[in-house]
């Protein structure tokens, strides 16, 4: 999904659930379901070695998703891996408001989840740094 769905996702979700929670813990849940993909920023740059924010949409509008029915494996997005949403939780048992943002961040996974099925491309990214490590061996990685 891209960013303008994801900010309109998000707002529907805090309408739906503003009674359950502060301000503090609303914005909590909104920076785990919109910032989560500053990994793709991180992607750009492991890519192109350029760390321009317009590029980067350009990138991924342009260069990836005209050609998806092509690629077999894009690569991982750091804060899409189980080991992330693991270590958040963990945290969380220290710092009850960062569930608000495991929430956001799970909120978020599973738009994008539902989206990639809809594209039927539901294993174009890696879950977990694990998984990376064995797809990126195959053939098709990297795509370029």
């Amino acid at each position: 999904m891209n960013l303008n769905k994801h900010l309109v996702a998000t707002g529907i979700a805090v309408a739906v659930i503003h009674s359950r929670g502060s301000l503090a813990e609303l914005l909590t849940f909104s920076i785990g379901s919109v910032l989560i993909d500053v990994d793709h920023l991180l992607f750009y740059y492991i890519r192109k070695r350029r760390c321009d924010i317009s590029g980067m949409f350009r990138y991924f509008r342009e260069d990836v998703d005209k050609h998806l029915d092509s690629i077999p494996y894009l690569g991982v997005c750091i804060f899409h891996t189980a080991e992330f949403f693991l270590a958040i939780a963990m945290l969380a048992v220290f710092f009850p408001i960062l569930w608000f943002l495991f929430a956001g961040l799970t909120f978020h996974i599973l738009l994008d989840i539902c989206d990639m099925i809809r594209l039927n491309i539901p294993f174009i990214r890696a879950y977990s740094l694990t998984e990376h490590l064995i797809r990126r061996r195959r053939p098709g990685y990297p795509y370029r």
